[in-house]
């Protein structure tokens, strides 16, 4: 296996990541009657902390974190379609968990669609249901020291 990493973006990556996004959560946004806007993408991409999933020379996957109040907000978490079911979304979960222990981060959150197969995963990590607002599920993790306090 290629060797891989996880990477800060930049800002000429920005349409690869705004591409995979959509082309991973059409199906969902027309389901739930949701519109896609390139313009939302932009203002978060510029808002939050982006990174690419490499494996070699090939770009992945793509994870954007937002940080604030002693958590942070995982807001995407996508993986190319050919490379989906081979764990790529349990390591960039697992750095994720790492990045927010070396910042001393309370709790990881997340938003998901409730019938999105990615519910399975971050269970399978450890995160629970906070709040259910259909179509979405808010999901959380506590982290570091504080896993036990929560």
């Amino acid at each position: 296996m290629a060797r891989w990493s996880l990477v800060p973006a930049h800002q000429e990556e920005r349409a690869w990541a705004a591409a995979l996004v959509l082309e991973n959560m059409s199906l969902y946004y027309r389901r739930h009657g949701i519109d896609w806007c390139h313009t939302r993408f932009a203002a978060d991409w510029e808002a939050g902390e982006n990174r690419l999933l490499w494996m070699g020379d090939e770009r992945i996957g793509y994870l954007r974190l937002w940080q604030n109040g002693g958590r942070i907000y995982l807001q995407d978490l996508q993986v190319v379609a050919g490379h989906r079911d081979r764990g790529w979304g349990g390591r960039m979960l697992n750095e994720v968990k790492a990045l927010a222990c070396s910042r001393d981060i309370r709790a990881i959150r997340l938003k998901v669609f409730e019938d999105s197969p990615a519910v399975r995963l971050y269970r399978q990590h450890g995160f629970e249901t906070l709040v259910r607002e259909p179509p979405l599920i808010g999901m959380a993790l506590p982290v570091g020291r504080h896993a036990d306090s929560s």
